[in-house]
C-alpha cells in the first residue's frame, strides 16, 4: 500500500510540473534571412503574430514607419498577451485559441514587444520590431 501512495505523489509531481511548464531556458529569436516586406492594407502594414510558451513568432520583424495591423493569436496553451514597449499599446491577455488585431501608427526606431503575464518576459517571450 505505501508503494502505491509514494507512486501516485511522484505522478502526482509530475504532472504538477509539466502544467506549470516549469522554468525554460530564454531563447534568443533566430534572425530570419530574407523576409518578405510587410504586406500592405487600407490601414498600411500587416504584421503576422503567434504567441506560444514563452515565444513571439512574428513575420516580418521590419516594416516601414506609418500605420502597422498586426494580426495576433495564442497558440499556445496559457495566457499570453502583447504590448509594445514605451508605446503602452497592446492587447488584454488572450486564451489559447483566441486572436485579435491591434493597429498602431509606429514611427522609425526599434521597438520590443513582450507578453505581461509575470515571469513571461523573463522566462524569453519578447522580441523586436524594427521600423524604418
Amino acid at each position: 500500500m505505501v508503494r502505491y501512495g509514494a507512486v501516485i505523489l511522484m505522478v502526482m509531481v509530475a504532472l504538477l510540473a509539466a502544467a506549470c511548464g516549469g522554468k525554460q531556458p530564454a531563447q534568443q529569436p533566430t534572425p530570419p534571412a530574407a523576409q518578405p516586406p510587410a504586406a500592405p492594407t487600407a490601414a498600411g502594414q500587416t504584421v503576422t503574430v503567434k504567441m506560444s510558451e514563452f515565444k513571439y513568432e512574428m513575420q516580418p520583424t521590419e516594416v516601414s514607419a506609418g500605420p502597422v495591423t498586426f494580426r495576433i493569436e495564442n497558440v499556445g496553451t496559457v495566457e499570453h498577451d502583447f504590448l509594445i514597449e514605451g508605446l503602452d499599446k497592446g492587447t488584454e491577455a488572450l486564451r489559447p485559441g483566441q486572436s485579435t488585431t491591434l493597429t498602431v501608427d509606429l514611427k522609425p526606431g526599434t521597438y520590443t514587444i513582450f507578453c505581461k503575464v509575470a515571469g513571461h518576459k523573463e522566462a524569453g517571450m519578447h522580441i523586436q520590431l524594427v521600423v524604418k
